[in-house]
This record gives C-alpha cells, structure tokens and sequence, in this order.
C-alpha cells in the first residue's frame, strides 16, 4: 500500500512538474527531450509508487527519478547534432534571474545538474547525492567547482 493516493499524487505532480521541467532542460537543452523526461518521469513515478516509503520524501525522490530519465535521454541523443537556435527552447523567465541561468546552461552536465538541484530546487546535499546517485561529498565539490566556474564565466 503507497503512502500517498492518487489524488495527493495528481496535487503533488501538478505542484513539482514546473521544477521538474526546469531540471530536464536544464540537462537536456531540448524542450521536446524536456517533456518527453516529464512524462516518463511521471509515468515511471506512478508505476513505482508503492515503493516511496514517506510522503515527505516525494519531492526529492520524483526529482530523482526525473533526473535519471533526463540522463537516460541525454545518453541516448548524445550522438545527434545539437539544436542551432538553442534560445528558441529555453523557458521565458519574468524575472531578473534569466541570465543566470544562460550562464548555468553553459555549464558543464555534471556541475549544471548539481547547481540546478540545489539553488533552483533546493534540495540538500544528501538529497542531491540521492537523486543523482553520487556520494555527497562529490556533490560539495561539483557544486564548489560549479561556482567558481559561475564566477569565472560571469
């Protein structure tokens, strides 16, 4: 029996599919590739929910399961030609934090994701190390790594 019902499901989907948007584009640089992940991520979320143990734990562990799907796209299409007119597919943003993240999109994968997850979603270091399958410390180094190399790029 799953700790969270369909319906508190359908509320908790609806609240986090905007972040988990902007974590698979932030990935995968590619709107289409981006919701295709949403939505297996999605899929694959409701499929594996009896296996979520506390419901507090839902936003880091559907973060999880979204970043591992954008991973397993981006694995898949590393070998096509990337897409010229990049702006075309980047989120609209109405606030001042835009070219920050054109910044952060620049970014190498590896210290990208962890930067995403931790100031855009705030997650906490553990948490990242569990999302992305990696030992926290390695974590506290991409994320130091990714912010000086924000720093040097700004």
């Amino acid at each position: 029996m799953s700790v969270i019902d369909d319906e508190t499901f359908e509320k908790l989907v609806q609240e986090y599919t905007p972040n988990l948007y902007r974590l698979t584009l932030g990935i995968l640089h590619n709107h289409e590739d981006a919701q295709d992940a949403v939505s297996e991520s999605i899929l694959k979320a409701y499929e594996k929910l009896p296996t979520l143990r506390k419901s507090e734990k839902f936003r880091a562990w559907i973060m999880q399961i979204a970043a591992n799907e954008a991973k397993r796209i981006y694995g898949k299409n590393k070998h096509t030609t990337p897409v010229e007119n990049m702006e075309d597919y980047m989120p609209q943003f109405q606030d001042e934090h835009h070219e920050l993240w054109d910044v952060v999109m620049k970014l190498d994968i590896v210290y990208r994701e962890v930067i995403l997850l931790y100031f855009y979603e705030q997650l906490s270091m553990k948490e990242i190390g569990k999302a992305l399958r990696i030992p926290e410390g390695t974590v506290k180094s991409r994320l130091s790594r990714g912010k000086r190399l924000l720093k040097e790029m700004l």
